[in-house]
């Protein structure tokens, strides 16, 4: 037995001593995949075993991850939904005498260009209203996406998500442009591929007024201008409406109403009423001033075309804006071009056929500057209504005095040109709606038009 040990160490060092270093070739170093996937196979030419490893990034398949000699292996990617590209190391190593050498297959694959929609788009209304609205978006993407619109004041309940179906709801306020706005939306959605930005138009009606936080319905007429389709129910600062209309300098006064029960005209402080009807103003004070301000024919020159208490961008009507809506004025000033002439009178039912939305709303009947009439003039109605009213207008009229003829004796009254609904005929075609000259003492009704 001493003997054959030496022998049994000298054969095993010869076995080892012939084992060849190892030798290895691959035919791929670099293999690329598109977004959809797929199998590519890498040849291996080796002088011993051979094994397959991955030593970075694992979203690949190998298959077999063993071998000796002449041999291959399958490497698969299945689809990129990632939105990134991604890589992955793939080592083949052999091993032999001791000693090893490995050779690398880089694996690259690219993702899709980001693509997204609002899959719901044919479903919604072909235009916001005017009101304001919520909408609800359902957003379809293969990646992360964002969303914005063209105006601040419209919101989202999430601007921003990721790959799948995403609903969303889009606060849409009242439009503050009363000729109506193009609401346009962005979608968009990127990847290191690509991507892009569907954009989306949807318009929003006008005619919706904002003005100190009450809201009012405005219309573009015949005659080429916008005119609020309300009544104004604007306090100015320091104000409080009266129902007394002996108050001969109250300035503001609540609206009139016909009182089925009595068969009279009164006074009502109901919101309701208030907001079906507005305020009545004497002159002074809808052309922004107050009451006793104006002392002379020029300062009452002076405010034709005034905003007086109207918004921003709003006037109090002159008497060239009434006479070009409705065709007549006192004087027989007329307009027979007028889009609301009905060759006779302007005609109430003409105007509201496009929306003006005008009646008889009453007067406080005050028709001198110091003195009270204690009567709600022009308002007993024939057919349980009110049957006559006014509307303030800034160009001035006339002007009498406390001497007849003497400027330096002060003003009695003064008249600014307005307009006045009168609706006591027994058919409502007979419905009038004129020029007429306003006290500036009376109590009357109030719709701005926008300027030019």
């Amino acid at each position: 037995m001493k003997k054959l040990f030496p022998i049994f160490v000298l054969s095993l060092l010869a076995i080892v001593a012939c084992e060849p270093d190892p030798v290895l070739f691959i035919d791929k170093e670099l293999i690329e995949f598109d977004e959809e996937g797929g199998s590519q196979t890498v040849t291996v030419n080796a002088n011993c075993a051979w094994e397959v490893h991955s030593s970075s990034g694992n979203f690949c398949t190998i298959s077999p991850t063993t071998g000796e000699g002449e041999g291959y292996f399958t490497i698969t990617a299945p689809e990129n939904k990632t939105g990134e590209y991604r890589t992955q190391r793939i080592a083949v190593t052999c091993i032999s005498n001791g000693s090893s050498v490995t050779a690398v297959v880089v694996v690259e694959q690219s993702c899709p260009a980001g693509d997204a929609e609002i899959a719901n788009w044919d479903e919604l209304p072909e235009e916001a209203p005017a009101e304001g609205t919520i909408l609800t978006f359902v957003i379809e993407a293969n990646s992360d996406w964002t969303i914005s619109a063209n105006h601040s004041d419209v919101t989202f309940t999430a601007t921003s998500g990721g790959a799948g179906q995403t609903e969303i709801e889009v606060i849409i306020p009242a439009c503050p442009d009363v000729e109506g706005r193009l609401l346009m939306f962005d979608l968009s959605c990127y990847t290191e591929s690509g991507g892009g930005t569907l954009t989306r138009f949807l318009p929003q009606k006008g005619g919706i007024l904002t003005y100190a936080g009450e809201s009012y319905r405005v219309v573009k007429m015949k005659d080429g201008k916008w005119w609020m389709a309300d009544n104004l129910r604007y306090v100015p600062s320091g104000m409080t409406p009266s129902d007394d209309n002996t108050q001969v300098m109250a300035g503001i006064f609540y609206p009139i109403v016909y009182d089925q029960a009595s068969g009279k005209a009164v006074f009502s402080t109901a919101e309701e009423d208030i907001r079906k009807h507005g305020y009545l103003y004497q002159s002074e004070v809808a052309l922004g001033l107050s009451v006793g301000d104006i002392t002379s024919v020029e300062q009452a020159q002076a405010l034709e075309g005034t905003r007086g208490i109207c918004p921003e961008g709003w006037h109090v009507p002159t008497k060239a804006e009434y006479v070009d809506l409705v065709g007549k004025s006192v004087g027989a000033t007329t307009n027979p071009d007028a889009p609301y002439y009905n060759g006779s009178n302007g005609s109430l039912v003409m105007l509201n056929a496009d929306g003006f939305n005008i009646d008889s709303y009453g007067m406080v009947s005050i028709t001198d500057m110091t003195k009270t009439s204690g009567t709600l003039g022009g308002v007993l109605a024939n057919f349980a209504k009110l049957s006559s009213g006014f509307y303030c207008g800034s160009s001035y009229a006339t002007a009498t005095y406390v001497t007849s003829g003497d400027p330096e004796s002060g003003l009695k009254n003064l008249t600014f040109t307005g307009l006045m609904p009168m609706t006591n005929k027994a058919e409502e075609a007979d419905y009038t709606c004129n020029g007429s000259n306003l006290a500036i003492r009376i109590g009357a009704s109030l719709r701005c038009v926008k300027n030019d």
